[in-house]
Order: C-alpha cells, then structure tokens, then sequence
C-alpha cells in the first residue's frame, strides 16, 4: 500500500471533498483526483461511491479510513520510539484524565520516575470522558485514565483500583469532624454530582441509593471535574463525594472530608487504551510504577 495515497485518501475523507482537501494539501484537484482513482486501482477496492460530484464512503473504503488512520498513528509512533531510544531512550507518555487524578496518583509516579533518572517526559491532558475517549481514537493520548466503564469494540479497559468515596462538606458544617456519615444525614443537603455522557456512574448509585432511604437529592450541580466542586464545597454551596484517594492531592487545600459509609460506594479508576495501538517501551515503564503506587494506595486504604 502506497502510504502517501492513503494520506491523500484521509485528507479527502476529513475534508469532506477532492476539491477541499485539494487546498488543504497545497494541489490542484484533477491531480488529486487522478491519485485517489490509481490508489483505488492499486488495492483493488472501490473506496467512494459516486454520485454526480459528491462522493460517499463505500463499508469498504470506512475500513480503510479508520484502519489508515491508525496505521499512520502506528507508523509515526514506531519512528517517535526509534528517535527517542536513539537519545539516550527519552521517551514520552501522553495520559488523558480528569484533574483529581493529576493532584492524586500522577505526581507520585512522576517522582518515582525521577528519582529513578527514568527519562520519560510525561503529557498531561486533562477533560471530559468524551474528550478522553476522542482523543484516544484519533491517537493523540496512550493512556485514559478514566472512572466509567466502557463496552467499545475498539476500545480496551482495564480495572487500576477500587477505592470507596467520601463526602466533603462546606466548612463549620454540623458534621464536621466525624469521621464517618451515612447517606441519610445528608438529605436536605444541595449535592454536587459527576455528570456523565456515556455509561453507568458513580452519581447513578448515588441517587439510587438516596431513593433506597425515602428521598430524591438535591442536586444544584451537574460537572465532570472533583476539583471545581471541591471550591464550591469550600464556599459552602453543598456536598460532593471525592474517591478516597483525594486526600492524597498535592497543592490544593481540600474541605472537610467523611467517609460515607452507610452505605459504603466504591469507585473504580480505570485505564482505556486502544485495542490496535503500538506498544511502546515508556508507556510500559510508567503503568509498571502507576501499578506499583497503587498497589501501596490500596495498602494504606485498606481496599
């Protein structure tokens, strides 16, 4: 397969026509026209229907594009990899999660890392399961680190750890100080709650088990990030529920915190990879010292 024509043929397919990408990659159409007709030719397989000027993607040539697409993500990977094993093997890590856990596990990992002199450079890209999940796709991150659970075919999940929520309450709350509540003192509490997109989530739980006890919460606040509901905690605007392992948040001050325990909920923290992707020597080394961090959390947490 011509690698070149196969990145005309993208160009084409995200550019939504020939004369489109045709600006974009600097042509002239007829040329690129002419390229699209000698790629079909060459690997035998109608990739566009054709419908006066407008083309649609054949089953066929949808297959091609995404199998193309991860192709040249794997191609320059294996060139990135030779670059940096050639350079004294500085290799990167890019790493999708929500913010809570680049206060929590990431700087750990990233310590050990260089205490070690294990030279990784680490990116970080913090968003929305949505936004974790495409960017996965189009090859721009290694890792998701996410608290949902995903049935994609082209996606793969693996459990990092389970660990139980707590409550985090405003400052001078009547709780303040406890060290355990149960989800029923909190009912006339305004709550704060993990919205998501895809799939079954922790709140889920959360408001099925408020129903469980003979009261719907009070739920002023839908987000997708611990960090700005744990601020609006602290200004005293309701209650959220943390993953445990926020009390190991590095530089931010946290409000008072209580495990819920009544009942008890846990959250599980999962990594999401793509099923096809390159295997890459750095991306090993750092889960080998995320598992080992979390092993130590699960220890000291007793999950």
């Amino acid at each position: 397969m011509d690698i070149q024509k196969l990145k005309y043929f993208i160009a084409v397919v995200e550019n939504g026509t020939v004369s489109k990408a045709a600006k974009v990659l600097n042509m002239t159409q007829p040329p690129l026209s002419m390229l699209l007709k000698k790629f079909e030719d060459e690997i035998g397989i109608q990739l566009f229907r054709r419908e006066g000027k407008r083309l649609y993607l054949t089953d066929s040539g949808q297959l091609v594009y995404q199998r193309g697409i991860e192709l040249l993500a794997s191609s320059e990977a294996i060139l990135q990899e030779a670059r940096e094993f050639q350079q004294d093997h500085r290799g990167t890590v890019s790493i999708g999660c929500a913010a809570v856990a680049n206060f929590s596990l990431i700087p750990e990992v990233i310590k050990r890392m260089n205490d070690r002199s294990i030279n990784i450079v680490t990116h970080v890209k913090e968003g929305s399961p949505p936004y974790i999940l495409d960017h996965l796709r189009f090859h721009k991150l290694d890792i998701g680190m996410v608290r949902n659970v995903y049935n994609r075919n082209d996606l793969m999940t693996t459990k990092l750890f389970t660990e139980p929520i707590m409550v985090a309450l405003p400052p001078g709350h009547p709780l303040t100080g406890k060290k355990s509540v149960a989800l029923e003192e909190l009912k006339d509490e305004n709550f704060l709650l993990h919205h998501s997109s895809y799939e079954y989530n922790i709140s889920d739980t959360i408001i099925m088990e408020c129903k469980k006890r003979g009261f719907s919460p009070n739920i002023i606040y839908w987000g997708y990030e611990t960090l700005p509901m744990l601020g609006m905690v602290k200004a005293g605007m309701g209650i959220t529920f943390p993953p445990k392992s926020i009390v190991k948040s590095i530089g931010f001050d946290l409000p008072p915190l209580a495990e819920l325990i009544d009942p008890l909920i846990t959250t599980t923290l999962n990594m999401v990879t793509m099923k096809n992707n390159v295997k890459k020597e750095s991306v090993d080394l750092f889960l080998d010292i995320t598992k080992e961090v979390i092993g130590e959390m699960e220890e000291e947490f007793g999950i």
